[in-house]
């Protein structure tokens, strides 16, 4: 499997990262060896057979043996795997550990074919293992803790065998060798400053590309939000023409048949009485832009102050009443106590009638509408209206409280009204520092809830006027 670096957008651990994206890289490097070296191992056997005991040449052999298998199949399982928060350390420790038991295991040839007094031998020893030290910089030099294991074991063992032989080649040769670490050292610090810089281009590479892709679905989202919002605005702008020339219509025609009948009273009360209602209409119409304007515009100044809800609920039921009893739909209400709550009672009056003059609409001719209010566990108030009505389809609960979005109200009503009336409730809701929701199944019913943060709610002795 091909070496992937691990993303994390916390830049607080960038640094444990990249030690893990070291480790990988230079597991990878090592791969190979898990191969060549038993094959060099085994050439250097038959060499040192001539020369040093078929004994210390066999046990050599089987510790490289018996360190080669358990670090390649370690190998292969950590490459086959990606690295994550909870295994990282884990691995960490145990491809440093299995990777020290191979590199001793290696070194000890100078121990085992070591010939004190055959100089061939001992600068073929000295030769191997150098150039085992500067391959394991070669392949480890990009994680820290491999580099340090390989150099620290290698180099203990150029410098300790020479010495302990001691004379006056073996040590000016340890002295040699010291220089010879120190410059394998300096080489192993470039090649992994390097390659972390390599990694971090990689890293920032990573979260261009992330940001690049989070910015895209952005813009995608936005746009189809701004989409979204372009034919809500057509739709209302076609559904406000019909509503407010329907009004204006009858005001300007009851209008003229005043004029035409001056002396009879009857009709001219009654064509009044027209005139009066349509202009409720269209004053209600207008009311309902300018409010949802300025609650967008932040414009919404609550006037608050202690009140009781249960007076504001049962004033919108008192007013809601007529109307539900000339839609054959039966009210009930179930209000527990409530504390006084510091709130915006004209604000929640208005909640409410909205909610109640929807659920009246859109229920059906002995139907059900219904009002409640409690207090809930952690201190905050529910209050809300349900209904026995057509239902919302679920695909359409999420865009009813969006400026200009309705349901699919059309099998139950021909008046659907602008689309407005939801979107104020929920900005006053919200306003307040609360939330709205909505339950619905279709041809079942909905139920409204809005909910006020445990704040608003003021334990009293008396009762405020709403």
């Amino acid at each position: 499997m091909g070496w992937a670096p691990i993303y994390r957008p916390d830049t607080d651990r960038l640094d444990e990262t990249l030690v893990y994206d070291e480790l990988r890289m230079a597991m990878r490097n090592l791969r190979p060896s898990t191969i060549v070296m038993p094959l060099v191992g085994a050439v250097i056997c038959v060499v040192y057979a001539h020369w040093v005991p078929a004994q210390n040449v066999f046990i050599w052999a089987l510790l490289v043996l018996a360190s080669v298998i358990p670090q390649g199949t370690l190998l292969e399982r950590f490459l086959s795997r990606s690295l994550d928060a909870n295994t990282s350390q884990r691995w960490l420790l145990l491809c440093s550990l299995s990777y020290a038991v191979f590199v001793m295991a290696w070194a000890s040839m100078a121990f085992f074919l070591w010939l004190p007094h055959n100089v061939m031998d001992q600068f073929l020893l000295m030769l191997l293992i150098a150039c085992t030290l500067a391959g394991a910089t070669a392949a480890s030099s990009i994680s820290v803790p491999l580099a340090t294991i390989g150099t620290v074991i290698y180099g203990a063992t150029l410098v300790f065998i020479p010495l302990r032989q001691g004379g006056e080649i073996m040590t000016p040769i340890a002295l040699l060798a010291l220089f010879y670490i120190g410059y394998m050292v300096q080489i192993q610090v470039s090649m992994h400053r390097t390659a972390r810089e390599m990694l971090v281009l990689v890293h920032e590479r990573t979260a261009l590309i992330e940001g690049l892709k989070t910015a895209k679905n952005d813009s995608d989202r936005a746009r189809d939000r701004a989409e979204q919002a372009s034919q809500a605005k057509s739709q209302f702008l076609a559904n406000m023409s019909h509503e407010l020339r329907t009004p204006l219509n009858a005001i300007l025609g009851f209008s003229e048949l005043i004029q035409s009948l001056r002396t009879d009273t009857i009709k001219t009360e009654e064509y009044a009485g027209f005139i009066h209602d349509s202009g409720k209409h269209l004053l209600a119409l207008i009311n309902d832009i300018l409010d949802l304007a300025k609650i967008e515009a932040g414009g919404e100044v609550l006037h608050e102050s202690a009140i009781c809800l249960e007076d504001i609920i049962a004033d919108c039921v008192r007013l809601i009443g007529p109307a539900a009893d000339t839609a054959g739909v039966r009210m009930v209400s179930k209000v527990m106590r409530l504390p006084l709550l510091f709130a915006d009672g004209r604000a929640l009056r208005q909640v409410l009638l909205n909610l109640l003059s929807n659920a009246v609409k859109f229920t059906p001719l002995g139907g059900e509408v219904g009002v409640f209010a409690h207090e809930r566990a952690d201190g905050s108030i529910a209050f809300g209206v349900h209904d026995t009505g057509v239902g919302i389809a679920a695909e359409d609960q999420a865009k009813i409280f969006e400026k200009f979005g309705q349901g699919r109200y059309d099998v139950a009503t021909i008046d659907k009204g602008t689309g407005l009336g939801l979107a104020i409730v929920k900005g006053l809701i919200e306003a307040h520092g609360g939330e709205i929701c909505v339950a619905s199944t279709l041809g079942e019913g909905s139920t409204f809830t809005a909910i006020l943060p445990a704040f608003r709610a003021q334990p009293a002795k008396t009762k405020a006027v709403a």
